[in-house]
């Protein structure tokens, strides 16, 4: 992937099954596990297989990329009796 500088302005397109679910602009991230975690916190009820156009519209450059999301496990409490 091509370097990411956080003055970098970034349009993110995440679409599921044909389908766009989510479109960000993105700006003070520097790598592309910060644009994932952005994205799942806009995508929070979206699992399984997505394509992610990216653009770095500062430094001309374009990518696509297939992500998987899997379900976050939920917290299990548990008491003593």
């Amino acid at each position: 992937m091509a370097t990411i500088f956080t003055t970098d302005i970034l349009y993110a397109t995440v679409i599921q099954r044909g389908t766009t679910i989510a479109t960000l602009t993105l700006s003070g991230v520097s790598s592309l596990a910060e644009i994932i975690s952005r994205i799942k916190s806009v995508v929070k009820d979206s699992i399984g297989m997505l394509t992610l156009n990216l653009r770095n519209s500062t430094q001309g450059w374009r990518q696509q990329r297939n992500i998987i999301l899997k379900p976050r496990p939920h917290a299990v409490q548990l008491t003593l009796f």
